[in-house]
């Protein structure tokens, strides 16, 4: 019996040891974890927040002003918009899918759409490029892609130039309504 006693504490000692201390978590590099989105799971909101505020910057301008330009050099405000949603899905596809436009945009005739088309393609497009947004794992925006000048940029970097192309032309359609006398929605952060 006297024997058994060390041989217990040795085989309790292992068993202690193997099972009761922490162990190291497994890697999210295993076969079986696949790929993470963090990322793309933290911009998504801000993404629709941009949206929603397109939405209401969209609905701020009466119909009858939607043909509105403060300058003969620029956009009309209802061509604005449709730059907005039509041009952030193509570069979303460029950056993000390698998906080149297949020729230059399609001539749209803002003139001849009504204020609730134009915001339909404008929501619709935008809601298209935060799908393609949110399809692109943690990993694939590491991937190295081309901008318009030639550089090589991450995905991520293409990323944040979808956002940021859409905040310079969302700032632009707020100064035409606040220009043409109309009062544009109050900014929000998310």
């Amino acid at each position: 019996m006297k024997t058994m006693k060390p041989l217990l504490s040795i085989v309790l000692g292992a068993f202690l040891f193997t099972y009761c201390t922490p162990q190291e978590a497994p890697s999210e590099t295993t076969e079986t974890a696949g790929p993470s989105y963090t990322f793309v799971e933290a911009q998504a909101p801000v993404w629709e927040e941009a949206i929603a505020q397109i939405e209401e910057l969209a609905n701020a301008m009466p119909e009858d002003m939607y043909d509105y330009k403060p300058h003969d050099s620029v956009r009309t405000f209802a061509e604005q918009l449709l730059h907005i949603g039509g041009s952030s899905k193509v570069i979303a596809n460029m950056f993000l899918k390698d998906v080149q436009p297949s020729g230059p945009p399609p001539e749209m005739d803002a003139s001849s759409m009504s204020k609730d088309e134009v915001v339909e393609y404008v929501l619709t497009n935008l809601r298209e490029a935060g799908e393609i947004m949110s399809s692109v794992s943690d990993d694939a925006l590491k991937e190295e892609t081309q901008s318009f000048s030639g550089r090589t940029i991450t995905r991520m970097q293409g990323m944040l130039l979808v956002h940021d192309h859409l905040t310079n032309h969302k700032a632009k359609a707020n100064l035409y309504v606040r220009i043409s006398g109309n009062n544009p929605p109050d900014y929000r952060y998310y």
